[in-house]
């Protein structure tokens, strides 16, 4: 039975989102209430709802989890409604890339809205912070899936960061 990218089975589908899935929840806090095999059941669930989803290739797939997941990770946030702690003290931001590690809802919704904002400006290099954030991919594995060398995935990363970290600031 076909049911997956590149003519993955099943099991097989779900195997890659359960390693990304681990891979994206692996740094979280310990009071992270979102496990990875919720991760992906969700997203699995997300997906499944249009069975041409499992007939893309590998590239595409990626593109898709990555934005499965990142909604997942956005509707969890939204749905914890909890006060931030510090009141109205601004949190000082040494590197937008912790931000995804981060277990406060506001940052997370923050940085959500970054990346929407960073995709009028660069569309590649909002998807090359979707996979690399969302999804776990290395340099090389985001060169392979968006099929660009690693040099331009490194240059995108650079610029994405730089860009949401000014954004985040404001």
């Amino acid at each position: 039975m076909s049911a997956g990218p590149a003519n993955l089975n099943l099991q097989q589908v779900y195997q890659t989102l359960h390693a990304i899935a681990k891979r994206r929840l692996s740094d979280e806090t310990k009071s992270h209430t979102l496990q990875a095999t919720a991760l992906v059941h969700e997203a699995y669930i997300k997906l499944s709802s249009d069975p041409a989803n499992f007939q893309l290739d590998r590239s595409r797939f990626y593109l898709l989890a990555a934005a499965a997941m990142r909604n997942i990770l956005i509707d969890h946030a939204r749905g914890k409604n909890r006060v931030k702690r510090g009141g109205d003290r601004k949190r000082e931001l040494l590197d937008v890339a912790d931000l995804v590690l981060d277990d406060d809802p506001d940052l997370t919704l923050s940085l959500h809205e970054a990346i929407d904002r960073l995709k009028e400006v660069d569309e590649q290099a909002a998807r090359v912070v979707e996979l690399r954030f969302f999804t776990g991919l290395s340099i090389e594995e985001t060169a392979e899936v968006l099929g660009v060398s690693d040099r331009t995935i490194k240059r995108d990363w650079q610029f994405a960061r730089a860009w949401l970290y000014r954004a985040l600031e404001e």
